[in-house]
């Protein structure tokens, strides 16, 4: 029998219910029931051979003391797995999970009391699927969407840690602002983050609600014009683009582009992109290196700390650039 479970709340369950907003059930105490898209999900207590299946989402769990079984690839790593959460692994390794789909043969042979996909590509047919495997949460905002503030406090309400989850969160915002005051050259400018697939004629640009530009706007910075002008026309979508004849309808004061092997020096070389202001005018800044990828396109409360130091002073740098102009 399953540790977890999924049924029709009782009038005690639905006392410990924790619902979107986060209404405290009483810390440490079980059952308590998470609610999220797909309906609530029963916890009958701490699970034992938790998996997670979304990008980023056993940060939390790690960070709370809470080591999950399975979690999704980290590609680009030796190890398959983040430097901020492979130390917290240590020596008890979890198996790892293809991200980019859903194998559910692999989630089911790890034996899982508890599945949970918040940054992650669940829909109603593989969210019924994996509820035959053990008892699954998913994501309260949508698919791909979910941001580390969320992650955390999902984490913390499964395990019981809802105030240690919150105190977490509080930290990191304030680590957040923190980095907006110690490099003042980004705080007010303009930004445009985006990525380059080898072979394509356009540049990918994240939109307001992406993962990558919400923590610019944390830390001071503000969408450029033109991704402003493509969010008003995405329909609710967090990522659009732009052609390479185009580049200047998305200029910023920053341009930061992250890169898979062998897609930088692709766009580089090209004359269009050379041409373009940011580029051209020392405002643009490349990450290629796996950790600065990873945790700027997936921070969390482990990876914010870890990472951002690394690269932060570059981005501050190629800011001050804008104001020489």
């Amino acid at each position: 029998m399953f540790a977890l479970t999924r049924r029709v709340l009782n009038k005690s369950a639905a006392a410990l219910l924790v619902s979107p907003s986060f209404a405290r059930a009483e810390v440490g105490i079980y059952p308590r029931v998470i609610e999220h898209s797909f309906g609530r999900t029963e916890v009958r207590w701490t699970p034992r051979r938790l998996v997670t299946i979304g990008y980023g989402d056993e940060a939390p769990f790690l960070a709370l003391g809470h080591k999950p079984v399975g979690i999704v690839y980290s590609g680009m790593f030796p190890s398959g797995m983040t430097p901020w959460c492979e130390q917290k692994f240590g020596a008890q390794k979890p198996e790892l999970l293809d991200g980019g789909m859903i194998d559910f043969e692999d989630i089911a042979r790890l034996k899982p009391d508890l599945i949970v996909g918040v940054f992650s590509q669940l829909d109603a047919v593989s969210y019924g699927r994996l509820s035959q495997i053990a008892p699954t949460i998913a994501y309260r905002s949508g698919p791909w969407r979910a941001e580390w503030r969320e992650q955390t406090e999902i984490a913390g309400a499964i395990l019981g840690l809802d105030d240690r989850a919150r105190q977490l969160i509080d930290e990191t915002e304030r680590l957040l602002r923190s980095y907006g005051d110690a490099y003042p050259a980004l705080k007010g400018k303009s930004f445009t983050f985006g990525s380059y697939f080898a072979g394509s004629s356009r540049i990918v640009v994240y939109l307001p609600g992406e993962t990558r530009v919400d923590w610019m706007i944390e830390i001071g910075m503000r969408p450029s014009r033109g991704v402003r002008r493509l969010a008003e026309a995405g329909g609710g979508h967090v990522s659009s683009d732009a052609s390479l004849e185009d580049l200047e309808s998305v200029a910023a004061d920053l341009l930061v582009m992250w890169y898979e092997p062998g897609a930088r020096s692709a766009l580089e070389s090209q004359s269009l992109f050379q041409m373009f202001s940011p580029v051209r005018q020392g405002r643009y800044v490349a990450l290629d290196d796996p950790t600065e990828i990873w945790a700027a396109s997936w921070p969390s409360v482990l990876a914010i700390p870890y990472a951002f130091p690394g690269f932060l002073p570059r981005l501050a740098d190629a800011a001050k650039n804008s104001e020489r102009q």
